[in-house]
């Protein structure tokens, strides 16, 4: 069955259960009188008294045909804040080369920056279906695969977007998965390496079963793994023992009924284009509506931000992330990460226990990087050193 109005099947189906499809991010209603949306729609930046409200521009605009393409694609979508201007952001890219987003405009705390409907996402799998198990990010690729990108029409209806997505040649920091057995070992934290080896056996039994292609599997979950969202729904289950009572304005009695709680994933075109920071993001995916079929995901501010700064996001589950994750879901170690030292703290048996327990000293691993030490291993030295940093009693 062709899912080819995305999430829009996510928000349709809650509806019918009565139940919030979107638990994990913030939410409002555009008729709440308790919380109403903020937008910097048809409004100038700045304010009384004229304050410094602009930085000095530090990316390069993104101005390819295939961005210009997507960004048209939304807007037919009724899309808002996106294109350049005043409209708010533009994709462009650093003086490294790495792709974002940037304000075109200041915005104030609290500003939806950019929007799309919830008609333009892309559901990763079928919330009307109770799965026994959470939905990884191997059965997330097989579902893109088979539902979008070897469906020819599917392909085309959605290729201003696919056609933005990196590509082994462009865009692409690779995940574990991709490393060498004898590369994932060097990694030696064991709970990432126990993660990547088990996700390599994840694709092989996968691709064996589905008859995809395994390069093409594995690549599509470094898609989903680093493009996609994380959502959580409720869908009605007929096998499960617990009960939960829903007050009648939901079901139309109050009745207690069977529910089981699931994760989906969901692709979100343009959205997906921002960057992560663990500690200094300026914006959040937030969810207006999500009980309306004109449901819109959207990027909020959560401090000011000025003209041609970069909007950033926190990744990961709440907006937390340790290197772990980061590393493992989306190929790259950040300088700067507290969350690292309290998965240290808490210890267990997918730890090391102190900066001795490894198998090199951090003083090893900093001379091999300096030394100019480049592919997966320099990856594999960033993560063994931020860890060992990590630790309490290193500075």
């Amino acid at each position: 069955m062709m899912r080819a109005s995305g999430i829009l099947l996510l928000v349709t189906f809650a509806q019918q259960s009565g139940v919030n499809a979107f638990a994990p991010f913030a939410m409002s209603s555009s008729s709440s009188s308790k919380r109403k949306v903020k937008t910097n729609q048809g409004k100038a930046a700045g304010g009384f008294g004229k304050k410094d409200d602009t930085v000095a521009v530090s990316h390069t605009r993104d101005e390819s045909p295939s961005t210009q393409n997507l960004i048209d694609f939304l807007l037919q979508w009724k899309s808002q804040g996106l294109g350049g201007g005043d409209a708010g952001t533009e994709i462009g890219f650093d003086e490294n080369g790495f792709r974002g987003l940037y304000a075109t405009k200041a915005f104030k705390k609290g500003d939806i920056i950019c929007k799309i409907p919830s008609d333009c996402a892309l559901a990763l799998a079928d919330p009307s279906v109770a799965a026994e198990n959470e939905m990884s990010v191997v059965d997330g690729a097989v579902n893109y695969l088979q539902w979008y990108a070897m469906n020819p029409q599917a392909r085309a209806m959605w290729s201003p977007y696919i056609d933005t997505l990196p590509t082994r040649e462009a865009n692409f920091d690779p995940t574990p998965d991709f490393y060498s057995d004898e590369e994932i070992a060097q990694l030696e934290f064991p709970m990432i390496v126990k993660q990547a080896l088990e996700r390599k056996e994840q694709l092989a039994e996968s691709a064996q079963k589905t008859n995809l292609p395994l390069d093409e599997l594995q690549f599509a979950t470094w898609l989903v793994s680093s493009r996609s969202f994380s959502i959580k729904i409720t869908v009605d289950d007929s096998n499960l023992v617990r009960e939960t009572a829903v007050s009648d304005d939901l079901k139309g009695n109050s009745a207690a009924y069977k529910v089981k709680e699931q994760g989906i994933r969901v692709l979100l075109p343009f959205l997906d284009m921002i960057n992560h920071e663990s500690h200094n993001y300026n914006s959040e995916l937030h969810l207006i509506d999500p009980e309306k079929d004109d449901a819109w995901f959207a990027i909020r501010a959560t401090r000011p931000i000025k003209k041609n700064k970069e909007i950033t996001i926190s990744y990961g589950a709440a907006g937390v992330e340790t290197s772990v994750g980061l590393l493992m879901n989306y190929g790259f170690v950040q300088d700067e990460n507290k969350f690292d030292g309290l998965l240290l703290k808490n210890g267990g048996d997918d730890c090391i226990d102190s900066v001795e327990g490894w198998s090199t000293t951090l003083e090893d691993d900093e001379q091999q990087l300096a030394a100019g030490v480049s592919g997966n291993m320099a990856n594999i030295l960033r993560f063994r050193t931020k860890m060992k940093r990590s630790y309490p009693s290193t500075e």
